[in-house]
């Protein structure tokens, strides 16, 4: 017999401090499987969807690739999600768990994207101006965005900092990545500038002495994601990005990585400052060549050469349409 969707619902909690309790997982993780789980709950109940069945998770993609116009990636993450329950529910013995489908559902092939989601180096400059450093919540915004862009971190690792992970004696700062993976990187003078005029006026922030969090909120909690990510899209609609893919505060950890790899910085050097396991996931989903390091490298041909120079002396001759007169002049 198939589990029901009440079945479904009321073990999710129980999933979820499982996931914490044994350090299997960051905040953030779980964090991300409740809003997954959550959601493939609310689609049953507002299809009136009463047993978890293969027809039902199949539909559930469809809703998410055409309605919710979510990416093959992000898709497959919360089939994931759906298959790791699975597996708690089994192991917990739980009546009808093993009639569930989601461990046979299939995984939809992700193709990397053609266009770099990068920013430009005016870019950049464009959109640290937009924010406002003259009150100091502007000031840890910048702060924020500059760990970002500068040492490549990641959105939750901002959000796990404490003012104990910054050695200011020996430059350093301690940072927690995904599977509670430490790395320590170098803060060179221009970080060290931002964050020390941050700290400066943390204390006007209330109750920020009691909160061992770096970045707080201006209610004296660590500052939460979703505000972090919340801010960021304001500021980006403030520089008014032109932009052919949406900008989110991963955009400046991606435009790092591009940078390090324009300014032929090794491969292993840029892993280890992003903090991933292998060089495989840097040079696959980080790392892309400019459309000017693309046009330089091709215009270097033997071949190319060759044209340019009989161009040049006259040996061949080009002439223009007088609609193409102005583009070619």
């Amino acid at each position: 017999m198939p589990l029901s969707r009440k079945e479904f619902s009321e073990n999710i909690e129980s999933f979820l401090q499982y996931r914490t309790r044994v350090g299997y997982t960051t905040y953030e993780t779980v964090r991300s499987d409740r809003i997954d789980l959550k959601l493939f709950d609310r689609f049953m109940i507002e299809n009136n969807i009463e047993y978890v069945s293969g027809k039902t998770v199949i539909a559930f993609q469809d809703y998410l690739a055409n309605e919710r116009s979510n990416s093959p990636a992000s898709v497959n993450r919360k089939i994931f999600t759906l298959r790791a329950y699975q597996s708690f529910l089994e192991l917990n013995e739980v009546s009808n768990a093993n009639s569930l489908p989601f461990k046979n559902v299939l995984k939809i092939r992700v193709c990397r994207p053609l266009r770099p989601n990068f920013f430009k180096e005016n870019e950049i400059k464009t959109l640290f101006n937009a924010i406002n450093t003259n009150c100091v919540l502007g000031l840890r915004d910048y702060s924020i965005y500059a760990l970002m862009y500068l040492l490549g971190m990641r959105v939750g690792e901002v959000h796990r900092l404490d003012l104990d992970d910054i050695d200011w004696e020996e430059n350093k700062i301690t940072i927690t990545g995904k599977r509670n993976q430490k790395r320590r990187l170098t803060l060179n003078n221009e970080i060290k500038t931002i964050l020390e005029k941050y700290l400066a006026l943390r204390n006007y922030i209330y109750q920020s002495e009691e909160e061992q969090a770096l970045f707080i909120s201006k209610k004296g909690n660590r500052i939460a994601i979703r505000t972090i990510e919340d801010n960021f899209q304001k500021l980006a609609r403030i520089a008014n990005l032109d932009k052919q893919f949406h900008v989110t505060c991963h955009t400046l950890r991606h435009t790092c990585a591009t940078m390090l790899n324009e300014k032929d910085v090794k491969i292993l050097t840029i892993q280890n400052i992003l903090g991933h396991s292998t060089p495989k996931t840097t040079m696959n989903y980080y790392l892309h060549a400019t459309e000017e390091r693309m046009r330089n490298a091709l215009e270097k041909l033997p071949l190319m050469c060759f044209i340019d120079e009989l161009i040049s002396s006259g040996k061949i001759k080009l002439t223009y349409q007088n609609r193409y007169l102005k583009r070619a002049g």
